[in-house]
């Protein structure tokens, strides 16, 4: 059976994830694609209210399921996640709402995007029929800033995003949205990122969080690689340190697993993601590595080469609270011959 992707919408308290979702529900369709996407989606938010429904051009199909005229169904969340993923799947089996193709869970302003992942991997019933297909997260464009400096749980939503899209750039000077746009590339480089007045269509949208989930731009990675020895980058913002590593030739599974395992023994919430690409010996293709906080997906999910022969690895960590060095200790101790990708400032660095 072909598992429903799930994609997130996070982003901090005020940072207009309703905005986001109302925009991209409300935009008049021009292509197939883009009214495809709007067909059978189902949009969970805590408050049918919230995303500005228009009475007379939605339907009511049950007390908590809305039809949109776009083909889109809203589901007002009342307790647990589960249940309401469980229910919502049972009702459109027993057709008591329309079938749909794709869910978007819109989170709250301090929830931390992780659960989510964690439900769909853990809950039998739910990691039979869902899959996990990326994190789109707002970025408030006038508070940002602030807000990854102050707030954990803005700090866990930008690291787990695979798209960031900047809200109220309007509003904001265009230095400080630079400078913004330096930090979210600094925490999580490997998010696509957009401003919010050039974010795509629905359907565009989708298929990048979920491409940047599958593939976590490793061919983007691959020439920027440099030779030398391993060395400390420290990269820090809001107390989230990025370490990027590769590797020019295959690694040993038992070691890398090793290192993984190692990475994860320290104090927890110190490992915050973990992402990349690696090519095992004796492998005829290269695996995708994801990993949060301390729980790792099975090394299985083949990695897009795209007709990439140099059996090379690269993998990014993500840590919170504590120096570099030690993450650097355990890679350079059990799988030595590693490169940085990153200079210290951030910047990538020319092979």
């Amino acid at each position: 059976m072909q598992k429903i992707p799930i994609t997130v919408v996070s982003g901090f308290l005020g940072s207009g994830k309703t905005s986001l979702l109302n925009g991209l529900l409300r935009a008049t369709p021009t292509t197939e694609a883009e009214q495809g996407a709007l067909d059978g989606t189902l949009v969970l938010v805590n408050e049918l209210g919230a995303i500005g429904l228009d009475h007379r051009r939605s339907l009511a199909v049950t007390d908590t399921v809305v039809l949109l005229e776009s083909g889109c169904l809203c589901c007002a969340v009342r307790g647990e996640l589960v249940q309401a993923l469980r229910q919502a799947f049972m009702d459109a089996l027993h057709k008591k709402i329309p079938a749909f193709s794709r869910v978007l869970i819109e989170t709250t302003g301090i929830a931390d995007p992780a659960a989510v992942m964690y439900t769909l991997k853990y809950e039998p019933f739910l990691a039979e029929r869902y899959r996990y297909a990326g994190c789109i997260t707002v970025v408030d464009g006038c508070f940002g800033a602030m807000q990854l400096e102050q707030h954990r749980e803005a700090v866990q939503q930008a690291v787990l995003a695979d798209v960031l899209v900047i809200s109220k750039t309007n509003l904001t000077d265009t230095d400080s949205l630079a400078e913004l746009e330096v930090s979210l590339g600094r925490i999580n480089p490997m998010a696509v990122r957009f401003q919010a007045d050039h974010v795509p269509v629905l359907a565009e949208l989708l298929h990048t969080a979920n491409s940047t989930v599958e593939a976590p731009g490793r061919l983007k990675l691959a020439p920027l690689w440099t030779r030398g020895a391993l060395r400390s980058a420290s990269m820090h913002h809001g107390g989230v340190g990025v370490l990027t590593l590769s590797w020019s030739t295959p690694l040993q599974r038992s070691r890398f697993v090793a290192a993984v395992s190692a990475l994860q023994e320290l104090e927890h919430p110190y490992l915050l993601r973990l992402k990349g690409s690696v090519w095992f010996q004796n492998a005829i293709e290269a695996v995708l590595v994801h990993g949060v906080h301390k729980h790792l997906y099975p090394l299985d999910l083949p990695a897009p080469s795209a007709g990439d022969t140099s059996r090379s690895s690269f993998l990014v960590v993500i840590t919170r609270d504590g120096p570099l060095a030690a993450p650097l200790e355990i890679f350079q101790r059990l799988l030595p011959g590693a490169h940085l990708a990153v200079s210290p400032e951030g910047n990538f660095v020319d092979s």
